[in-house]
Parts: structure tokens; C-alpha cells; sequence
């Protein structure tokens, strides 16, 4: 019977969350590293089935086109910012290098366009070199639209990035703005209620991922103010709700 207490206890106990040191400095960075990763592999999910069935006759100068225009908006609307004194010049420089980094320097352009001029001779490894360079030739569009993806990629993150203090400042206000309601209810002796508070909370996370996972995969050009600044008025407005319908003493 003891041992049976015993047990019951520790189903009922919950389990011991983490610490804010552990939180931020390692459970945050990984969950912001799959977010990225996995809005970059839907985003050239979208681009290979636009490319198939949707834009077919353009090929990879659809994305060529978006990378175009993205670069523009990153010229035209981050000339100044709170945390890069020449955030253009920066942030295209990191680029840069990132692709050096990522497709030059890694062979892939090199072997991309070996295997595309390749021609065999016979034996097994001229069969292999035909084969990659067929296979290459059959998928070039492909690989070219991986590249211009990427980059479009990089400069949606940066974007995001640079766009830290507007998701910063519209979230003190929304929490302020919570606060200031909380006591006047409080204090108004108005009605308390926990179902607010419990349904609001669960949208805080999709508030701040959604948006920012729509606009990484977004397949086609969009002007960057059209989707953060709805995304972080949203973000506001669910955190006025949650901390104006908080009902424990702070």
C-alpha cells in the first residue's frame, strides 16, 4: 500500500521545468534553430511544387525575381536601425559570405557545373560522371532555385533580425496596457475570471512563430511591413489580454 502511495505521488507531481539560465541560453536557441531550419525546408518544399504545377515556365528565374525584390525592400527600409549602425552594408556582407561559405567554397557550384559539362568515356566511373551529369542537366533549375531560395532566406531572417525592436516595444505595450487594466479591475473590484487568461496564453507562442514562420516560407515577393506589423500588433494585443486577465498577486 505504501509503495503504492508512493507511486501515485509521483504521477500526480508534475514534472520539475527547467531553469531560466537553462531556458534561454539553451532550450530558446535550439527552438529559434528548428523554427529556421524547418521554414527553410517548407519554403523549398513551396518553391520545387510552384516550380512542377504552378509556375512552370519560369523555372528558377521565379526565385531569382523574389531574391531581386526582396533585396530591394532590405535597401529601401532598413537604412537606419537600433542595432547596426549601416545595417544594408552589414547584413549583405554576411550574406555574401554565407554563400561563400555555404555553396562556393562547400564545391557545390563547382560540381553543379562539372557535372553539367562532364562527358564520359567508358568505364564505371565515366558511367557515374555521365549519370551525375544528366542528373545535374535534368535538375538545374532545381539547384539553381535552392540557391536563390537560401539567399531569399538569409534576407527574411535578417529582416526579422533588424525587426527585434518593433516586436519589443509593441510587447511592453501590450504588457503595460494589461497591467494598467489589471488594477484598475482589481481595485474597481470588478470579476475575475481564469478562463481568459488560460485560453488567452496558449496563443502567445503562435504569436510570435506563426507570423514570422509565414513570412521565412512565404513563396512569393511581399513587402515585409504587411505581414510584421499586423503580426506584432497581434502579438500586443494577446499579451494586453493575458496580463490584464492575470489574477494572482505580482
Amino acid at each position: 500500500m505504501a509503495e503504492e502511495k508512493v507511486q501515485q505521488r509521483q504521477q500526480t507531481v508534475p514534472p520539475k521545468q527547467p531553469g531560466l539560465f537553462i531556458t534561454l541560453f539553451w532550450l530558446l536557441p535550439w527552438k529559434v534553430i528548428g523554427i529556421l531550419l524547418a521554414s527553410l525546408l517548407v519554403s523549398l518544399l513551396i518553391e520545387y511544387a510552384g516550380m512542377t504545377f504552378v509556375w512552370a515556365g519560369e523555372g528558377a528565374e521565379h526565385s531569382r525575381q523574389v531574391m531581386l525584390t526582396e533585396s530591394g525592400y532590405l535597401s529601401e527600409g532598413f537604412t537606419h536601425s537600433l542595432m547596426l549602425s549601416q545595417p544594408v552594408t552589414v547584413i549583405r556582407a554576411w550574406i555574401q559570405q554565407a554563400y561563400q561559405w555555404g555553396f562556393v567554397d562547400s564545391g557545390f557550384i563547382g560540381w553543379v557545373n562539372n557535372a553539367r559539362t562532364a562527358h564520359g568515356q567508358g568505364g564505371a566511373v565515366e558511367t557515374l560522371s555521365m549519370a551525375g551529369s544528366w542528373l545535374a542537366r535534368l535538375l538545374w533549375d532545381y539547384l539553381q532555385a535552392t540557391v536563390y531560395v537560401t539567399i531569399i532566406f538569409a534576407i527574411r531572417v535578417s529582416i526579422l533580425v533588424l525587426s527585434v525592436p518593433l516586436f519589443i516595444m509593441v510587447s511592453i505595450t501590450g504588457i503595460v496596457d494589461g497591467l494598467v487594466r489589471r488594477d484598475l479591475r482589481r481595485y474597481g473590484a470588478g470579476y475575475e475570471s481564469s478562463f481568459v487568461y488560460h485560453h488567452a496564453k496558449r496563443y502567445v507562442k503562435p504569436a510570435m512563430y506563426g507570423p514570422c514562420m509565414l513570412y521565412l516560407a512565404w513563396p512569393t515577393a511581399v513587402w515585409p511591413n504587411l505581414l510584421l506589423v499586423p503580426s506584432a500588433v497581434m502579438l500586443g494585443m494577446v499579451l494586453s489580454i493575458v496580463t490584464g486577465a492575470f489574477k494572482k498577486y505580482l
